[in-house]
């Protein structure tokens, strides 16, 4: 058993990154009931943004999203423990800021009021129209049965290449870190990659000509304790000619990212029934929104 010495050798940052505007912390709502009508953790929870969206427009999007996405605690699902809206809420993270002021809304002669946390979840069921059609990157795929060969990929040098590509564009990019069976999405907004010659992780170091760390630091502004700090070796064996012979990599770190994403805004009013639940309009949810964020004196708008 080889062991790096916790001093790291001096590096060569392989890539400095950080997009224009920071992440932001949106709940990941899950679906699971652990307590009846729990406003800060369950969507269809009664006196939440959905109730008081149908209070003022007479629809059942509690009803629906009860129906459709709750999981009660009798349930055997695998998954009920990290069932959510990880996803949406990434998705939010990446390209809108997070709500700053209650907003009165007023529709017909009836006046509610919405906090944030109110408008949050009306954005959560609005997110995916919140986004350009057939326009994403997605890099890596997703573990959904716990194999030894899935948990590895994507591979190190692959990671970096990703990573390459997506960090081209200035905008944050989202990352499942669980290379096991749940997915746990998280929107990040900066990457610091370097190239060292030593790493602090115990490790079983390959019998080859030359051997490359990699640390890869990933930060999130929103979820910091997101943040990664990951560690890889690729190693190369070379021949006389120096031409590589054969080359092997490995992770380091026990969890390692299962795969990225990334999602471009829709840079004007959402438009349609929401598509995670069609009794909310989204072109609503935008003028909420847009007016929470406003810097305008009035905090109240007129649906009709």
């Amino acid at each position: 058993m080889g062991n790096c010495n916790n001093k790291v050798e001096p590096e060569t940052i392989v890539l400095d990154w950080k997009s224009t505007n920071n992440t932001y912390k949106y709940h990941w709502w899950p679906m699971y009931e652990s307590h009846v009508n729990d406003c800060n953790n369950n969507l269809y929870s009664k006196d939440n943004g959905l109730d008081k969206y149908d209070t003022l427009f007479g629809t059942n999007s509690l009803k629906y999203q009860y129906k459709h996405y709750r999981i009660n605690t009798l349930s055997l699902r695998k998954d009920k423990d990290w069932a959510g809206f990880c996803h949406n809420a990434s998705i939010l993270s990446s390209l809108y800021p997070y709500p700053k002021r209650n907003v009165i809304v007023k529709h017909k002669e009836r006046e509610i009021e919405f906090n944030l946390l109110d408008i949050e979840t009306l954005m959560i069921m609005a997110s995916n129209n919140s986004v350009r059609e057939n326009m994403s990157l997605c890099f890596g795929s997703r573990n959904n049965n716990n194999l030894k060969q899935n948990r590895d990929e994507p591979s190190p040098s692959n990671f970096l290449y990703m990573l390459n590509i997506i960090c081209n564009n200035n905008t944050p990019f989202i990352m499942d870190i669980d290379n096991k069976n749940p997915v746990w999405n998280y929107a990040f907004d900066s990457v610091m990659i370097y190239e060292c010659y030593s790493c602090p992780l115990k490790h079983d170091i390959p019998n080859k000509d030359s051997i490359i760390y990699y640390n890869f630091k990933i930060f999130s502004t929103g979820y910091p304790h997101a943040n990664q700090d990951l560690w890889a070796y690729i190693s190369t064996q070379y021949n006389a000619n120096n031409e590589i012979i054969s080359q092997s990599e490995k992770w380091l770190s026990d969890i390692h990212p299962d795969f990225l994403w990334q999602k471009y805004p829709l840079n004007k009013p959402w438009n349609g029934k929401c598509k995670l639940n069609p009794e909310i309009d989204a072109r609503i949810v935008y003028y909420i929104y847009k007016e929470s964020i406003s810097n305008s004196k009035s905090r109240k708008i007129s649906i009709y």
